[in-house]
């Protein structure tokens, strides 16, 4: 597109918003930009790093999930009776106040581990280049202990646990509430005797954490895309739906890493630190992605936190990165510790409650592919256009501002928000139409 057609697309799109013969295809055409339709399901993958330096890291996740479950799981869940009209209304400001817990969502654990070389066997083994552990490998929301599920994934699968640093506690009886940290007894209950134990846990520490996302997707689809084929990869047609009931249709994928290191995926080289190439493999799925990461404490912004270990800036900075261009999260995993000047875990009972507000936000908020021209955005539910929702409270463009009925954009996301009765239903069909301030960024499916 030359420079003199790029001016008349957007000054047709301008008058195009103005006119009142205008409809919403026509904005799309000269605009390129229409958000897809979204739904209620969410799968969750986590990408845990399974290095030998995560063993406090790792029980600290596998024990608090309970947090994450409490946010997005109650008696009422999605099934919620709707015999009269006063069940209706209850209905309605629960599903407006705790939106969180109509997400129909599905969890998979994998590692940070691609090269099978450096695992218990040649071979791809469960848990290395994007193959989920378990058996079944899918956690799903209505399953009867999704805590417990999760627990034994993460701390019998997908945790090197070394017997010499693990406490002992004679007096433990399986079911008794932990009262300080995990004990061999305790995972000799959860896991079986001593089957917690050896290296067949212990991955690599070569973490490849965006490779793992990306051949985890691979593994997922009928007809996977040609990056999945790279020379350099452990996947081939024999792999081709070995993560078969991962993905459904529609839904929104979102990984959570959580590693002490950063990335040092293949396909990039060393000192690379835009992950790009891996953000562009992953959009030749069609699916929406969010990468929530739990990593090293570094900000480029202030330099390094104190505690981001053996780690290097670069591969910190592709993770960080990916979580900011997909509207995820970055959360520190480690903090110095005052007390003797070394560091210390931080609270995974924090990330996962930030994890359960990232999946509530994906009912209500809408990320967009490019920065708008705020003034062109137009909202369709339903084919019903949503009004701007007026600013009841607070300041605009911040944390604490809260609108009344109808759509507001918020620029820290780059989003819209929908407000009060306007919050749509799931499997409702959101259209967000608008004109980019700029040309068309990365293609990235959300």
């Amino acid at each position: 597109m030359t420079k003199a057609h790029h001016h008349t697309t957007l000054l047709a799109a301008s008058l195009c918003v103005l006119a009142s013969g205008c409809n919403r295809y026509e904005l799309f055409n000269l605009a390129g930009y229409e958000q897809a339709a979204f739904n209620n399901e969410a799968e969750l993958v986590f990408i845990v790093d399974n290095s030998s330096s995560m063993t406090e890291e790792s029980e600290d996740l596998g024990l608090n999930l309970n947090t994450f479950i409490e946010t997005l799981t109650s008696a009422d869940g999605a099934g919620q009776v709707t015999e009269t009209l006063s069940d209706a209304v209850d209905n309605y400001i629960s599903y407006t106040q705790q939106r969180g817990r109509f997400l129909d969502y599905q969890i998979g654990v994998t590692s940070t581990s691609v090269d099978p070389s450096e695992g218990p066997t040649t071979n791809v083994d469960p848990g290395e280049a994007g193959l989920l552990f378990g058996e079944p490998t899918i956690i799903h929301k209505d399953d009867a202990d999704v805590a417990n599920a999760f627990r034994q994934l993460a701390l019998c699968e997908a945790t090197c646990w070394s017997g010499a640093d693990i406490g002992s506690d004679p007096t433990y009886e399986c079911g008794q509430e932990l009262t300080g940290g995990v004990v061999a007894e305790f995972l000799d209950c959860e896991c079986g005797f001593a089957a917690w134990e050896g290296s067949a846990h212990c991955g690599s520490g070569q973490e490849e954490p965006l490779e793992a996302a990306v051949l985890t997707l691979c593994r997922s689809v009928e007809d996977p895309p040609d990056v999945c084929f790279d020379a350099n990869t452990p996947f081939t047609t024999a792999d081709v739906g070995t993560n078969q009931t991962l993905l459904r249709e529609g839904s929104t994928v979102v990984f959570v890493i959580v590693t002490d290191e950063g990335d040092t995926s293949r396909r990039l080289s060393q000192g690379d630190e835009d992950p790009g190439l891996y953000l562009d493999a992953i959009a030749d799925f069609g699916v929406r992605v969010r990468f929530a990461v739990i990593g090293p404490n570094w900000d480029p912004d202030v330099g390094d936190g104190g505690c981001i270990g053996g780690a290097t800036t670069w591969g910190v900075e592709r993770l960080r990165d990916a979580a900011q261009l997909t509207g995820g999260f970055y959360n520190f995993i480690s903090e110095p510790n005052d007390a003797d000047d070394g560091c210390q875990a931080t609270a995974f009972a924090d990330h996962l409650a930030d994890l359960g507000s990232l999946l509530m936000n994906l009912v209500t908020a809408f990320q967009l592919q490019s920065i708008p021209d705020v003034s062109t955005i137009q909202v369709y539910v339903d084919d019903e256009k949503v009004p701007p929702a007026p600013l009841v409270d607070g300041e605009l463009g911040t944390e604490s501002a809260i609108f009344g009925d109808g759509w507001a954009y918020d620029p820290a996301q780059n989003a819209v928000v929908f407000w009060g009765s306007w919050i749509p239903d799931y499997n409702t069909n959101v259209q967000i139409f608008y004109r980019p301030v700029e040309g068309k960024p990365r293609e990235l499916p959300f």
